[in-house]
């Protein structure tokens, strides 16, 4: 994915209301802040998705020609199906802001051995 396809609507809009179906009740989802690390602009941190904002940031790396090349979550781990190794200056970017990146600066992402999909991950 390309940095130019994440927001296709308008590539100066950040932030979107989304109205619930009772039309009282509204979340507000915001891209992120772009900021240097290799490039001048080779990463972005995105705040939670989630409607209320609970979570930790996350981070998409992108290379040279606007190219994603993973998704590391604040506490180092990957993200999206991520496994790759940061760029140095991109992890010092990173650790700057207090990111847990490891000292290889790897970012690895594991699935769950005989689950097929997070949707059949079930929490008791």
């Amino acid at each position: 994915m390309k940095l130019a396809e994440i927001n296709p609507i308008h590539p100066y809009l950040d932030a979107v209301l989304v109205v619930q179906p009772d039309l009282v009740h509204f979340g507000l989802l915001r891209e992120g802040k772009i900021i240097p690390g290799r490039f001048p602009s080779s990463i972005r941190i995105d705040q939670p998705t989630h409607l209320h904002g609970d979570g930790d940031p996350h981070a998409h790396v992108f290379g040279r020609k606007g190219d994603q090349l993973g998704v590391v979550n604040f506490d180092g781990s990957g993200s999206h199906g991520s496994k790759f190794k940061l760029h140095d200056k991109d992890a010092d970017a990173l650790r700057a802001r207090h990111f847990k990146i490891r000292a290889d600066n790897v970012v690895e992402w594991a699935a769950i051995e005989g689950v097929a999909s997070a949707s059949e991950l079930l929490f008791g």
